[in-house]
């Protein structure tokens, strides 16, 4: 599985766990010539849940709020945006 959620970041899939993965737009080869896209992983998780949660702490600690209730709206909407992705 991946999924978009917004630009570069992913929630993607394995046969253990989800992962948000935040790719960067570079790309490389790998040493049996396949081009790769550079990433990086935000976080290992055993659920969806789990991997929504910690996305919605990840954008809220990019927030610049400066009161309580900019807080409280930053909240709301970060989890708007999650629900309206994953439709949840």
């Amino acid at each position: 599985m991946k999924v978009k959620i917004e630009d570069n970041l992913y929630l993607e899939s394995d046969a253990y766990q989800y992962i948000l993965r935040e790719y960067s737009g570079k790309t490389y080869t790998d040493k049996d010539g396949k081009e790769r896209e550079v990433s990086r992983a935000l976080g290992y998780y055993g659920t969806v849940q789990q991997a929504i949660e910690s996305l919605v702490q990840i954008k809220l600690r990019e927030s610049t709020a400066t009161t309580l209730t900019e807080l409280k709206e930053d909240v709301e909407s970060i989890r708007r945006l999650i629900k309206s992705k994953l439709d949840f």
